[in-house]
């Protein structure tokens, strides 16, 4: 029999010969494989490919139009080399030269006609073994190199993002301390510099506490009723000061009446990092406009800003934990580690929602997500 997590493998049968499919159709299917697919036109492979994707191919060599050499050059150009398809040849024809040719063409295995049914068991069974085993291997390996990229970016923030601000703190501090004549507005504008840089690594210590718990499971959806323009005024509150400090006018046109069923805290998570990110990345007397549109089954948020946008190869890294993405400073500035947009990522994912970004260089940004009417 074949082995019982096997059974559902899908297997294609190519044959010119309908009394060779129907022998190993019924053979199969009496050892409890229960995806069989046949076919006597070799011209139609490339097609059930993309229709079936089989899992492992019993191939005929010697057939009318194509013969298995063909097929398995059609194969070989549209088949990924990271993808294991084996290929078991079917040929009368055990020459050596026949044998090296097929295997060159991508040929896994042979079976020679008539067939052994033992040995077609046997062969059937290795072949999808190593064929799932090798996907499994392919499964570990890229959560492996995500699991690395992660542990790099959040020791990267640790060692360096998370640094700055402490050292920061410590050098205008001495500032203050060896003032002589102790000018208020001197000492005044020093203390609005240590308070904006504690908030920076208030800020990204938060985001790193929200991560860690996000990456370990430990992190829960709290379901409530709220409105959705009291989670941006919260926002507003937190992130006034750093806008203000730039002369950035923030505008929130949002239906007062929009309720959303979701996660309060969450969400102010997201909101709060896209508009730190706005402000960030717009030189002062800009604008940062939050919107909202709600219909039957959703909401979709709008933050746009009127910065310097951001390049399309820079897009398509700027969710991702393991791009090698370089964190870039503000206008004025500011640092940034990157992590908050992954946050955002990760949060809106967890909503049932999803996030994009338009943007255009030096014609401003506009990150969009929706979430769920209701949960």
């Amino acid at each position: 029999m074949i082995d019982a997590t096997l059974k559902n493998a899908r297997i294609l049968v190519v044959d010119d010969q309908q009394a060779n499919i129907d022998v190993l159709y019924d053979f199969l299917e009496m050892q409890g494989c229960e995806n069989i697919e046949t076919t006597n036109d070799p011209r139609t492979v490339v097609q059930l490919l993309e229709d079936f994707n089989p899992d492992l191919i019993l191939l005929d060599l010697s057939m009318p139009y194509l013969s298995g050499f063909d097929v398995m050059e059609q194969l070989k150009a549209i088949v990924p080399a990271s993808t294991y398809l084996p290929i078991l040849v079917l040929t009368a024809d055990v020459t050596i030269e026949s044998k090296r040719k097929a295997l060159q063409c991508g040929a896994s295995d042979f079976l020679t006609k008539p067939f052994d049914l033992i040995e077609l068991q046997a062969r059937v069974n290795t072949h999808l073994q190593i064929k799932f085993k090798n996907e499994q291997i392919q499964k570990y390996a890229a959560e492996l190199e995500k699991l690395i990229a992660t542990k790099d970016k959040f020791f990267s923030i640790i060692a360096h993002d998370l640094r700055n601000p402490f050292i920061g703190i410590e050098n205008f501090t001495k500032i203050i301390l060896k003032l002589g004549n102790y000018d208020v507005s001197e000492i005044e504008n020093q203390l609005k510099t240590i308070h904006s840089t504690a908030e920076h690594g208030h800020e990204l210590l938060e985001n790193l506490l929200r991560w860690s718990k996000s990456q370990t499971g430990k992190i829960d959806i709290n379901q409530e009723m709220f409105r959705l323009n009291d989670a941006v005024n919260n926002c507003f509150n937190l992130i006034q000061t750093h806008a203000s400090n730039k002369n950035i006018e923030l505008i929130c046109d949002i239906p007062d009446d929009i309720i959303l069923e979701s996660d309060q805290d969450m969400l102010e998570t997201i909101l709060r990092n896209l508009l730190s990110n706005a402000i960030k990345f717009t030189p002062p007397k800009g604008v940062v406009t939050i919107k909202a549109i709600q219909s039957d089954d959703k909401v979709e948020i709008e933050i746009t800003d009127t910065g310097v946008g951001i390049s399309e190869d820079i897009q398509a890294k700027l969710f991702r934990i393991d791009s090698k993405l370089q964190s870039q400073k503000g206008t004025m500035g500011e640092n940034g580690s990157g992590l908050g947009l992954i946050l955002c990522k990760e949060f809106v994912d967890k909503l049932g929602g999803e996030i994009w970004v338009e943007s255009e260089v030096d014609k401003g940004t506009s990150f969009r997500f929706s979430l769920p009417g209701n949960m």
